[in-house]
């Protein structure tokens, strides 16, 4: 039996560890002592996939990092954003995290975003022990975000659930990088087993540009403040700097040919096109409503890091990255101003 811990015990990580479980994986959750007894089985999911109610009955919960040192776990989920893992007490759990699975061969999976070199740092794993993986399904605190009904949501099932969750095409779950390959594999098929959400094994360059450069288009409707996509895609002028911003982060070096290759198809038409699309592949979940929750809150400060960590990446090799600093410049003072 596959055995998996999941650091963090929000939407993100139990609507995975809820599918991972479906396959037989044994789950456990690492949570802060407070959350023990919150945490305590069963979690009741709602989907909006058939508007069913889930309930998720066979998992553990610890919060004592000597627990995690006598256990012994195939992946450890780290599913804190950015920022989160970047704070003093996010740096201090990776760091007790990588000791106490040094000895074992447990790998990482990073659910963060922009932050490989910073696990390497604080865990002191080799990165052939971390791979870069993101969930590919929305999910929320119902008590925590009011969302518009679309139909056929089940507003009854939906008021009983404490997380509801929404997979964009119906089917994918999860993400991971293609690197280490192996890796990568192994944890797709585990998460694979349960049959109901998959997990994808991306190019690893493929990957890292979608998981950066998505920001923009999240700024710029926030700019807007979160409207649909269709009167989002009459904002020519910000959708123009949002495709500028997105082609410099695609070009990034580290992103080599296959970034070059997305920058040229990214243009203003092509990304209201997308947002549309994206739109109507969430319902009957609202995306610019969830987005706003998460995007315009929850991790808005990970999303300007990982921005602004690409524009020092592109002026270190001598790019100008003048879109991806205007737009910047135009959040940042968005958000000063309340």
């Amino acid at each position: 039996m596959s055995r998996v811990l999941i650091v963090g015990a929000g939407a993100l990580g139990t609507v995975t560890g809820y599918h991972l479980a479906l396959g037989g994986t044994e789950v456990t959750f690492f949570v802060r002592p407070a959350r023990l007894a919150e945490m305590q089985p069963p979690q009741t999911l709602y989907c909006y996939d058939d508007g069913q109610l889930k309930n998720f009955l066979n998992y553990r919960v610890m919060s004592n990092m000597d627990e995690v040192r006598a256990a012994r776990f195939d992946f450890v989920m780290v599913t804190f954003d950015g920022a989160t893992c970047r704070s003093p007490e996010g740096t201090k759990l990776l760091t007790q995290l990588g000791d106490a699975i040094r000895a074992t061969p447990a790998v990482i999976v990073i659910a963060g975003v922009g932050v490989l070199d910073h696990y390497v740092a604080t865990t002191g794993l080799p990165e052939a022990r971390l791979l870069e993986g993101t969930m590919a399904s929305l999910s929320y605190q119902v008590a925590r975000a009011t969302m518009p009904l679309h139909p056929p949501t089940r507003a009854e099932e939906l008021s009983q659930a404490s997380l509801a969750y929404r997979q964009m095409n119906g089917k994918t779950g999860f993400m991971v990088a293609a690197r280490p390959a192996k890796t990568a594999r192994d944890f797709a098929e585990i998460y694979n087993r349960g049959g109901v959400s998959a997990c994808v094994v991306l190019n690893a360059e493929l990957f890292r540009i979608i998981s950066t450069a998505f920001f923009p288009l999240l700024a710029v409707n926030d700019l807007v403040g979160w409207p649909d996509a269709k009167t989002m895609s009459a904002e020519h002028e910000k959708l123009e700097l949002c495709a500028g911003a997105m082609r410099e982060i695609s070009r990034l070096p580290r992103h080599g040919w296959i970034g070059r290759g997305v920058a040229l198809a990214l243009t203003r038409p092509l990304i209201a096109t997308l947002l549309k699309k994206m739109e109507r592949d969430t319902l009957p979940m609202d995306f610019a409503a969830f987005n706003k929750f998460h995007h315009g809150g929850k991790v808005r400060a990970q999303d300007i890091q990982v921005m602004r960590d690409c524009a020092n990446e592109g002026a270190g090799v001598g790019h100008r990255m003048l879109a991806l600093n205007t737009l910047l410049l135009r959040y940042e003072t968005h958000i000063a101003a309340g």
